[in-house]
């Protein structure tokens, strides 16, 4: 027998996978509550502070502080605990810790523990009691058109000004 190694032609049959790249809802997590309807949702988490241009998110959620300006974003919710200094135009915010400068929205809900400062252009707009509110407040006429304004007991709702006032 010859000591020289035995070669083949052989080549093992490896079939290939299709490349998967995760999508907008599809980051290999599984379907779930969420997963979708959420789309492009960015968090700042607490202790984490964010400085920029935040523009084509679905969700804006502030935990930490942002000190930003927001456009084309659907909704801007800043938690109890999160700071937002800056400008924001979304659909609708809700405000639980505080914000600084100017707002537009469609709907806004300021929940009781915030506190909030700066110019505020609205839709509708529900102030919860307890909460702070120190600046401007403008309403815009037809924005509020779909909006749901049952509120909560011991809520301000003002939907829209009286033409008598």
């Amino acid at each position: 027998m010859s000591s020289k190694p035995h070669s083949t032609n052989f080549r093992p049959e490896i079939p290939k996978r299709p490349l998967e790249i995760p999508t907008r809802g599809n980051s290999g997590r599984p379907a779930g509550q969420g997963s979708n309807a959420e789309g492009k949702k960015l968090t700042v988490g607490r202790d984490i502070t964010l400085k920029g241009e935040i523009g084509s998110c679905d969700i804006l959620v502030v935990e930490g502080v942002v000190e930003a300006q927001i456009k084309e974003c659907s909704r801007l919710e800043v938690s109890e605990g999160g700071s937002f200094i800056g400008s924001a135009q979304v659909d609708e915010a809700e405000i639980s810790g505080k914000f600084e400068g100017e707002l537009t929205a469609g709907r806004v809900v300021v929940v009781n523990s915030a506190e909030m400062s700066g110019k505020i252009t609205y839709g509708a707009l529900q102030i919860e009691n307890g909460a702070r509110i120190k600046g401007e407040l403008d309403y815009v006429e037809g924005s509020d058109t779909i909006i749901n304004r049952a509120g909560n007991s011991g809520a301000i709702t003002i939907p829209r000004k009286s033409d008598d006032s």
